[in-house]
């Protein structure tokens, strides 16, 4: 399985039953790293809803910074590390972002690794679409720059099948024990049939060719929705994302542009859960994975061309 991952040498692999367990357990161990007064998460100002949503419920203080083409904006980090408060713990998805779908630099990543070394940060690196980057294309991870600073997490069901509940977090080999406890400690143990089956997978080869086919797939159904709908309203550039941030109508709300889209039988998602700040923006993320056949996205994507107009 750590091949198929590419788990960065010095970190310790753990299975959950799913990726937001797998996350969860990240979170938690991550914290624990940090300590009591270090509580406080720093993400980046656009981030998976579920994520903000699970730290809500645990109580964790959280701070937005902002973003520019090539990821987080380290001149804001370094502010917030120098407040009286500085977080702890930093969370980000460095590649194929979830939602802009962008993909830090090389650069990018090292200078972040730095500051994450000089001030003793602890870091969850989100890598639940990274699978979708070509491997040769792709920058390092946050982990192979610092394994003795990261937690990793995946979700195997994203590369695999959504038909097999599996996650997996990494943790620095020193810490492998403080995340196995939280797996047991919550009930996130991953169901020993389906890590077999996947296993099996990832031996013979299967779960690299499907990995394959869907950044092939994912290659075809971006290049459609550029046909059918341009890319003037492109937010960001979706790189290898099967997602693509879009701008909507201006000078029209949120719930009645969605509920236009519905009327044409187009399910969006809204731009406020993704924001940290929380509040309206002009946006939307187009989610090119819902529909099984290409024809039928292509249906969609025209009726989605005829709302935005």
């Amino acid at each position: 399985m750590a091949p198929l991952l590419g788990l960065a040498p010095g970190q310790a692999l753990a299975l959950t039953c799913g990726g937001q367990s797998a996350l969860s357990v990240a979170f938690t161990a991550a914290l624990a790293a940090a300590g009591p007064g270090r509580r406080r998460i720093a993400m980046e100002a656009h981030t998976f809803p579920m994520a903000r949503h699970f730290l809500a419920l645990e109580g964790v203080p959280t701070l937005g910074l902002p973003m520019d083409a090539e990821g987080m904006d380290l001149a804001a980090l370094e502010q917030a590390l120098a407040s009286p408060e500085p977080p702890g713990v930093l969370y980000v998805m460095p590649v194929v972002h979830n939602p802009l779908g962008l993909t830090y630099s090389a650069a990018r990543l090292a200078a972040l690794a730095a500051i994450v070394a000089r001030h003793d940060l602890w870091v969850v690196e989100d890598e639940a679409y990274a699978f979708l980057a070509a491997p040769e294309l792709r920058p390092p991870s946050l982990a192979s720059l610092l394994p003795e600073r990261v937690f990793g997490m995946w979700s195997l069901s994203k590369m695999v099948s959504l038909s097999l509940r599996l996650g997996a977090v990494s943790a620095p080999a020193a810490l492998a024990e403080v995340a196995a406890e939280q797996i047991r400690i919550r009930g996130l143990t991953a169901n020993p049939v389906i890590a077999a089956a996947t296993a099996r997978l990832a031996e013979d080869g299967t779960a690299a060719r499907l990995v394959a086919e869907k950044r092939a797939e994912g290659a075809a159904r971006r290049a459609l929705a550029r046909e059918i709908l341009g890319t003037a309203r492109f937010a960001t550039e979706p790189g290898d994302s099967w997602h693509i941030w879009m701008h909507r109508p201006a000078g029209e709300a949120e719930a009645d542009f969605l509920a236009r889209a519905r009327a044409a039988e187009v399910s969006l998602a809204p731009a406020t859960p993704f924001r940290h700040a929380g509040g309206e923006a002009p946006f939307f993320r187009l989610s090119l994975g819902g529909e099984a056949e290409r024809a039928r996205l292509a249906e969609g994507l025209g009726r989605l061309a005829r709302v935005l107009t």
